[in-house]
C-alpha cells in the first residue's frame, strides 16, 4: 500500500488500513467488469490481476497485468464513474478492499490520499499515452521487448538464471499491440539468440540487452 499511503501520517495510515477488508482471491475470480459502478477501491497485496477491456471490434484487449502494490478501482473516489475495465485474478492472491463511501470519507479527511489516488490515475494515463506512442513509432519487436521487460519489473520473480515472467503469448501480444503470430515468432527468435528461455506460460529473461538487438 506504499503508493496509496505516501506522505500520509502514520496514525492516518493505520486508520485507513483498518477501514479496509482483506479478500482472498482464487485463480480466475472476476472482481469487477467493464461498465459496472465503481463501488470499491482495491490494493493488490499478493498475486497478479489481469486488467482487460473489450475493443470495438469485439476482441478482448489486455490493458495491463497488475502486481502487488498496484491500486485499481480509482473511479470509486468519484461519483458516477464506472469501472473502465475488467479485473480478473490470474492466480491465488489477496487484496485490500475499501467500500466507496469509506474511502471517500477518508479522502475528505486526508487530502494527501486524494492526491495519491490522482497521481496513480495519472500514472496509468501516462502508460496509455506511452503505449499509443510506441504503436506509432516503434517496431513490433520493440513493443514486445518493452512489454516483456515492463512485466519483468512489475511482476517478475528471480529465477535460477534471469527473471521469471508468468505470461501467455496471447497476453504479451495484446500488451504489445501485435498479433499472436508476431509474438510467437519473435519469442522463438529471442530463444534462439539466448535472450530468453520459454516454457508454457512462462518466459525467463536471461539477457535483457539482447531483446533490443533485433
Amino acid at each position: 500500500m506504499a503508493r496509496l499511503f505516501a506522505g500520509v501520517a502514520l496514525d492516518a495510515q493505520r486508520e485507513i488500513a483498518a477501514g479496509s477488508r482483506r479478500r482472498i482471491l482464487r485463480p480466475g475470480q472476476v472482481l469487477f467488469r467493464t461498465g459496472e459502478p465503481a463501488y470499491h477501491l482495491f490494493v493488490l497485496r499478493k498475486g497478479r490481476i489481469e486488467f482487460t477491456r473489450i475493443a470495438s471490434n469485439g476482441r478482448e484487449v489486455v490493458i495491463g497485468i497488475l502486481g502487488p502494490g498496484d491500486i485499481f478501482g480509482l473511479g470509486s473516489l468519484l461519483d458516477g464513474i464506472p469501472y473502465i475495465g475488467t479485473a480478473q485474478a490470474l492466480e491465488a492472491g489477496e487484496v485490500g478492499v475499501w467500500r466507496r463511501e469509506v474511502i471517500k470519507g477518508f479522502a475528505e479527511k486526508c487530502p494527501q490520499l486524494s492526491l495519491n489516488a490522482l497521481q496513480e490515475a495519472l500514472r496509468y494515463v501516462a502508460l496509455f499515452i506511452e503505449r499509443h506512442e510506441r504503436l506509432i513509432s516503434s517496431s513490433a519487436e520493440q513493443r514486445l521487448a518493452r512489454a516483456l521487460t515492463r512485466l519483468g519489473v512489475q511482476t517478475g520473480a528471480p529465477a535460477q538464471r534471469g527473471v521469471e515472467v508468468r505470461v501467455k503469448n496471447e497476453q504479451l501480444a495484446s500488451l504489445a499491440d501485435v498479433s499472436p503470430f508476431t509474438a510467437s515468432r519473435t519469442l522463438k527468435h529471442w530463444v534462439r539468440s539466448g535472450a530468453i528461455t520459454k516454457g508454457r506460460g512462462v518466459v525467463n529473461i536471461m539477457t535483457p540487452e539482447k531483446l533490443m538487438l533485433g
